[in-house]
């Protein structure tokens, strides 16, 4: 049975209509009254008992899920059109078939829904079948398509990007938000060599430390610990990397960051303190082991000491960059503290399970929903408190688990604009105090209120 308790269907391309008490105030409208009452019982059903008799099947968020990702696909006659034509295949494993010819597709009865596709190299005798659930984009020329997968159809759908992307800019600038704009390779380069004279500075100023530089795909890691123990820490970040990408829907084996993701790492604190000071002009409170700081124009540099527990330390690295990721994805649309965090959580949970922490902070959050039944304003707070990082894990855990793909359509809704109730809205079926009732029976505690 799923977690969840949906709320009637809606327009899944309209933000949702409040179904609070203030349209009640009509009374030269009957239908209006009808309909707003009836919205007003289900509201208060869900909230109070969590189970309806207007409770819709899971189906329906899928339908709304499918609904958005039909959204700017293309159709039959413009699929027609890249018959024959030379493309670049990037695969959802991050592989790459670039000038081959677009032979074929194998469609549904619907001529939209694609199955596979057919290719060939030139030389080649016979075409090379692809099912389209392998891949996830096609790039024809200067134009690129996602291959969104809509599993009721089990078949998928090319969508168009700078179609999508110029209605999600639109959408942006209504809050003052944008796109991040796709640096090319030269620029790339000339970012990874600023950060790179940034962390010479760093070196220079802590000459004693003997501090090393170490560098992956995506990351610049200077540190004062040894190589074989900063080894590990480099690994756990290059999972977080795949893990929310994978999350989120980002192009396997492209980058995110703007440049690579700057981190310095030291053992003791005191070092640690003095780096935010001098270079970043900022004095870290007492219980801070850890900061990502995020620049306007895309910069992320995070900064942290080890201390006494290397594990703890793993967990709390990857849960500081988690953050500058989500910063750097998609747009300057910020995500809410309670999202934000329990993002942040989650995923490092997932790159460090032996870290105990993330087990007993859930734990300790569900005890204390017992003793006060309630989330203490954990949606509206500008930044959750300590003791409210175990709720934001197990409901993001919780969500995650009864569907990743609507996870992602809730998080990319907000970094595509829209506010987080309307996303959430159109992921779940869900609105906060709905989805305080379902969290709070997943911990046992049916009353819990937001």
């Amino acid at each position: 049975m799923s977690a969840f308790t949906f709320l009637p269907p809606f327009d899944s391309h309209q933000p949702c209509p409040n179904r609070g008490g203030v349209w009640f105030q009509s009374k030269h409208n009957n239908r209006l009254l009808f309909v707003c009452f009836w919205g007003m019982v289900v509201g208060v059903v869900l909230g109070v008992f969590g189970e309806s008799a207007f409770a819709q099947p899971a189906a329906r968020p899928q339908n709304a899920l499918e609904a958005v990702l039909m959204e700017h696909a293309l159709t039959a006659e413009e699929l027609e059109e890249l018959r024959d034509q030379t493309v670049n295949l990037l695969f959802s494993n991050g592989k790459r078939e670039d000038g081959v010819a677009l032979s074929e597709f194998v469609t549904t009865r619907d001529p939209r829904m694609i199955r596979m596709v057919a290719v060939t190299r030139e030389g080649e005798r016979r075409p090379r079948r692809f099912p389209t659930s392998q891949l996830f984009r096609v790039e024809v020329g200067e134009k690129t398509f996602r291959v969104n997968t809509i599993p009721s159809a089990r078949a998928a759908v090319f969508q168009d990007v700078a179609r999508h992307e110029e209605q999600v800019r639109s959408q942006l600038q209504t809050s003052g938000e944008s796109l991040w704009e796709k640096p090319s390779d030269e620029d790339q380069a000339e970012y990874v060599a600023e950060e790179k004279e940034f962390l010479k500075k760093v070196q220079s100023h802590f000459g004693p430390l003997n501090m090393q530089l170490h560098e992956t795909a995506y990351f610049l890691f200077l540190t004062d610990m040894p190589p074989a123990q900063a080894a590990p820490y480099l690994v756990q970040l290059d999972k977080m990397n795949e893990m929310l990408g994978t999350a989120f829907g980002f192009a396997p084996g492209e980058n995110v960051w703007r440049g690579k993701a700057v981190v310095v790492a030291f053992v003791a604190r005191p070092a640690f303190i003095e780096f935010q000071q001098v270079f970043l002009e900022n004095t870290p409170g007492d219980s801070v082991q850890g900061l990502c700081t995020q620049f306007s124009h895309g910069r992320v540099v995070i900064s942290c000491y080890r201390g006494d527990d290397p594990v703890f330390f793993g967990g709390l690295l990857v849960h500081e960059t988690a953050h500058g990721y989500v910063h750097r994805f998609l747009s300057t649309a910020s995500i809410p503290s309670w999202l934000n965090e329990g993002i942040s959580e989650w995923v490092a949970r997932g790159v460090v399970p032996e870290c105990t922490a993330f087990r007993q902070r859930p734990q300790q959050a569900a005890a204390q929903l017992r003793q006060t039944g309630s989330l203490a304003g954990y949606f509206v707070a500008e930044q959750i408190e300590s003791w409210q990082y175990g709720v934001a894990l197990s409901m993001v855990d919780l969500m995650i688990k009864e569907s990743p793909d609507q996870f992602r359509l809730l998080f990319n809704g907000i970094k595509e604009g829209l506010p987080w109730r309307d996303s959430l809205m159109r992921a779940y079926g869900l609105t906060p105090e709905a989805l305080t009732t379902a969290y709070g029976r997943s911990i046992g505690v049916p009353g819990l209120q937001p």
